[in-house]
């Protein structure tokens, strides 16, 4: 059983005994290549897809346990904790064998739980709580129908009114058309039966959906950014409560920015409420970005960030004012908005630019997986 003692002694290390002790403020995973110095940038000629070798990389959990009463923001680093994952492995399903989780996935967070899903190749999704050390797997849907062939996007959230959680999966046909969504209902008492899952039909413009993968999870519903190649920019909103999907445009300003290769729009979570963080410059050495804020149900422009040197993009927000960036060397930075100071997370061994998976605003939950 995934809960067993055995399994949970097995696939999650906690490397600090002090990790009970100290006040958990957010968290993020990070590969890292123990093998490596940490003082020894990696080659150019590094093959980031190499981290699909899992006696290469580790996967850590870092969670930043900052105390409020402690919190100067006199010294250069950020007290963290870190904990070994070993992800388990994706059961055998008729013909196919038995393999190892997706090492590229993507994290949203509700409630104290971390919902992991691969986006590149299965599909797998994984639920962990790390107060709990508890795993899960979420299979796919039985008897999906064949005309669903394309894999659009997912989300995990809370349903307030039937006090449960649900998990939801967007489908569509060949390039990202008809999508409908199926909704499973955790820990009801149909969780073996495919009348657990339930169709939901999706109205949206020109009947076309390209979700940005990462997605934020606040207040019931989760928010997804929607880029189809032939229409404008907007939010794709689902409330776990009333099954339903609704449209959130953008400010015309910013849809109409000119975009680069390397420019950058991330949905983030910022004050429990979803924000976006826009890029303005991205040069080889400089990045800027706008902070986009929703008021009297209106975005507006924030603030603006930067120019900050050797910085990649933004992670998430750990705090009302400190926000996490992945920097071009593989490191993790902590900005402060009103300072503008930057803070180093230190991790062991060699990192590597863009393998940051993190969500948002984490405490402990108690809820079993």
């Amino acid at each position: 059983m995934i809960n067993h003692p055995s399994f949970v002694n097995k696939h999650l290390v906690r490397v600090s005994a002090e990790s009970k002790k100290m006040n958990s403020k957010s968290f993020f995973l990070k590969w890292i290549r123990e093998d490596e110095d940490v003082n020894t940038p990696p080659s150019p000629l590094y093959d980031h897809h190499h981290a699909n070798d899992p006696s290469k990389l580790e996967l850590s959990l870092v969670t930043i346990s900052e105390e409020e009463g402690n919190d100067d923001g006199n010294t250069d680093h950020l007290p963290c904790v870190i904990e070994r994952v070993d992800l388990p492995p994706v059961p055998a399903v008729a013909d196919q064998q038995q393999k190892p989780f997706p090492s590229d996935f993507r994290v949203s967070h509700c409630n104290g739980i971390i919902h992991m899903f691969d986006h590149y190749k299965d599909w797998t999704a994984l639920l962990l709580n790390p107060a709990l050390a508890q795993f899960k797997l979420l299979q796919e849907p039985p008897d999906l129908p064949l005309e669903l062939d394309t894999f659009i996007g997912c989300g995990f959230g809370y349903d307030s009114n039937l006090g449960a959680y649900k998990y939801v999966k967007i489908f569509g046909r060949d390039f990202y058309l008809d999508p409908v969504a199926l909704v499973y209902t955790l820990g009801t008492s149909t969780s073996t039966s495919s009348n657990s899952w339930r169709k939901i039909d999706i109205i949206v413009e020109g009947n076309h959906l390209f979700l940005n993968p990462k997605g934020v999870y606040c207040r019931g519903a989760y928010y997804w950014l929607n880029a189809p190649r032939t229409k404008v920019t907007t939010i794709l909103s689902f409330d776990f409560s009333q099954d339903k999907f609704h449209i959130i445009p953008l400010p015309r300003c910013l849809v109409q920015q000119p975009r680069s290769i390397h420019s950058f729009i991330v949905l983030e979570l910022w004050n429990d409420s979803p924000v976006l963080l826009s890029s303005t410059e991205w040069s080889r050495s400089l990045t800027s970005f706008d902070m986009w804020v929703m008021v009297n149900n209106c975005r507006t422009k924030h603030l603006n960030i930067g120019p900050l040197a050797n910085i990649m993009r933004p992670v998430a927000f750990w705090k009302h004012d400190e926000l996490l960036l992945d920097t071009r060397d593989g490191r993790v930075v902590s900005y402060n908005l009103c300072t503008k100071r930057l803070r180093t997370v230190p991790l062991p061994g060699a990192v590597f630019a863009g393998f940051t998976s993190a969500s948002n605003f984490y405490f402990k939950s108690l809820v079993s997986v």
